[in-house]
């Protein structure tokens, strides 16, 4: 079992528990804001210092591990394999915040459409609501082909991005990047 002890404003925090639902890693959350026990539980691991979050896998502490670092961890301590892992990393490459805009820019061209001439109405729709469903989803098939993803980057939870770029070339958190 993974008990993450984590506070519900610290970004790391946040960061681990998506990317445990990503990987569709059960755990338990235990907020040390509200949970004596799971602060003191939480600072003993830690040396008596309040660190968010603290992750226990098993016999193992992680402090606020990076992404391919818990990886690493879960498929160490046999929680998920790696090939589960690449799959489960592979099924979102659309950041949060692309999401949203995706989902917009989909509604307003079915929007348009709807006031476009007859022969041009389908087409537009159909287009629309690809692009309107690739933000419901979180997957779009053109990053997937390309082998890209804008997750972890400035559309996916700016103030917790790992880097400028919008979209980079895809490697899963059990893969080093090159």
């Amino acid at each position: 079992m993974v008990t993450l002890y984590g506070a519900d404003w610290c970004e790391d925090t946040q960061r681990s528990m998506r990317h445990l639902r990503r990987l569709s890693v059960p755990y338990r959350y235990l907020n040390v804001d509200e949970d004596l026990d799971a602060l003191e539980r939480a600072k003993a691991l830690n040396h008596g210092r309040r660190r968010t979050p603290t992750i226990e896998l098993g016999g193992r502490t992680l402090v606020e591990p990076s992404n391919v670092v818990l990886t690493e961890a879960l498929i160490e301590q046999g929680t998920i394999t790696a090939d589960r892992a690449r799959e489960r990393m592979a099924v979102q490459n659309v950041g949060d915040l692309e999401r949203a805009v995706r989902l917009g820019v989909g509604a307003f061209g079915v929007l348009l459409a709807s006031r476009a001439p007859a022969l041009l109405r389908w087409p537009m729709s159909l287009l629309a609501g690809a692009v309107a469903l690739t933000g419901v989803s979180g997957w779009c098939p053109a990053y997937s082909a390309a082998g890209l993803t804008s997750l972890d980057g400035p559309g996916d939870h700016p103030a917790e991005a790992h880097r400028r770029e919008w979209t980079t070339v895809l490697t899963l958190a059990v893969e080093r990047p090159r």
